[in-house]
């Protein structure tokens, strides 16, 4: 009898711990560290709460639903190593996402982005007689700093009396010559400039609505959007870590569509400091011979510059990244 009763107890008692194990909170994830892929790094795990709470580099915490006792985060890089702290019920867990080069400054690459696309709506006398106004323009300001720059001498050899004084005063005398003509030289070049300045203001204007915005955007963003693509950027305290390029699958069969895009995605290659020439070719080459509708294509690298291109159903995505 008293056998029988401690078996009941026993048995009880697993009962109890078996009970106990079913709410108990569990945490992995399929990696300690993770890197980059496209603009941002997935860390995957599983748990069985509804929700995981995570911290980036001891920030807010945010939380991440769990679908079938699995979770993603999508943590976009930056340029220095990231500590992601997980929670799920009592379990905690610890990771971290590689440091990542970035593209370009954002100031930079939007500038330079800008400057190409209004001169490639410029006819090809107006884009000479830009490219000539600038040079024009380096050249004036490089001799108006000779200029003071001698003229600076020239009063210091006068103020010293004597020979050097007669010497200051030809130098003098020689920059007051070379200040007059290079003022001559620049009113002849502001009436080439408010002519380029014109031509420059009606391609803008055709071009307002492609082009990015001057305030650099933060974290990440679609940073415009038009009827043929997107442009996709993680921008990190100024610098763009990654760019992706999204185009529907339906504008690469309408020609002017795909032009559109074609322009963008040259001249974010050349910006981004790539071959555009030997890029577009190797992306002609690849999107030709992929038939499947659903696929990711061979990555693209030039001077150092990735890209890698994804395809779906509706989309097609160029990544952009160093």
């Amino acid at each position: 009898m008293f056998r029988k009763m401690t078996l009941v107890a026993v048995s009880a008692g697993l009962l109890a711990l078996v009970l106990a194990g079913c709410g108990t909170s569990t945490l992995s994830t399929t990696k300690s560290t993770y890197t980059r892929n496209g603009l941002v790094a997935a860390v995957k795990g599983h748990a069985n709460t509804k929700t995981v709470s995570y911290k980036l580099d001891g920030g807010k915490t945010k939380k991440q639903k769990v679908h079938n006792n699995t979770f993603v985060i999508q943590v976009p890089t930056k340029t220095t190593r990231q500590t992601i702290k997980l929670t799920a019920g009592s379990q905690s867990k610890t990771v971290h996402v590689k440091a990542a080069k970035r593209v370009a400054s954002y100031k930079t690459l939007s500038t330079s982005y800008n400057q190409a696309l209004i001169a490639s709506k410029m006819t090809k006398k107006q884009q000479t007689a830009a490219k000539k106004l600038q040079a024009q323009a380096a050249s004036l300001k490089k001799q108006q700093a000779t200029i003071q720059a001698k003229v600076k001498a020239g009063k210091a050899q006068v103020a010293k009396g004597g020979t050097a004084a007669v010497a200051g005063a030809k130098v003098l005398q020689a920059q007051q010559t070379a200040a007059a003509k290079l003022q001559t030289e620049a009113a002849s070049l502001q009436a080439s400039q408010k002519s380029v300045a014109a031509a420059m203001k009606t391609a803008k204007a055709k071009v307002k609505d492609q082009l990015l915005p001057t305030k650099a955007p933060k974290g990440l963003t679609n940073v415009l959007t038009t009827k043929d693509y997107k442009i996709r950027m993680n921008v990190q305290s100024g610098d763009v870590m990654g760019t992706a390029l999204i185009v529907p699958v339906k504008a690469m069969k309408n020609t002017t569509r795909k032009k559109n895009f074609g322009t963008a995605f040259a001249l974010m290659s050349s910006v981004s400091g790539a071959n555009t020439k030997q890029v577009m070719k190797k992306f002609a080459k690849e999107t030709k011979s992929n038939n499947s509708s659903t696929t990711t294509i061979d990555p693209i690298y030039s001077k150092h510059v990735k890209f890698t291109i994804g395809v779906s159903t509706s989309d097609l995505y160029i990544f952009i990244t160093k």
